[in-house]
């Protein structure tokens, strides 16, 4: 199976969710992302309050488990799907989400969300959110 994959499901799994820390590692899975995800998950993982939550670990353990987390995922720079950005947008009320839906868009693959990113309409078939932890 492929799937698109969202900054909130790499957090979830680097914080919390063994059972998506596992689909991040199952190689029976092909997952993607815009190279966005990198430094967004960074990003929130250093922030203050998360930094308290992760204890011990310094920024450099912090990016050393994140490589981890992320050898697996085919990361894309925005110029491969620029062409879907302004559809993505009209269909986001988080422009932060924009990058993710126009590379689902682009590759024409769900997207694995902790929260559904776009409102339900009848007939979307790109996009799919649940929560596996």
């Amino acid at each position: 199976m492929e799937l698109v994959v969202d900054t909130n499901v790499l957090v979830a799994g680097f914080l919390r969710s063994t059972t998506t820390r596992e689909l991040l590692l199952d190689e029976r899975l092909t997952l993607w992302a815009p190279e966005y995800l990198l430094t967004e998950a960074e990003r929130v993982l250093l922030t203050p309050r998360l930094r308290r939550r992760l204890g011990a670990l310094s920024p450099d353990e912090v990016r050393v488990v994140l490589m981890q987390l992320t050898e697996r995922i085919r990361v894309l720079p925005v110029n491969a799907f620029r062409v879907k950005l302004p559809e993505a947008k009209t269909l986001v009320a988080d422009q932060e989400d924009t990058p993710f839906i126009a590379l689902a868009l682009h590759l024409q693959l769900p997207l694995w969300a902790e929260a559904q990113p776009v409102p339900a309409e009848p007939g979307t078939v790109f996009f799919i959110a649940y929560n596996v932890s």
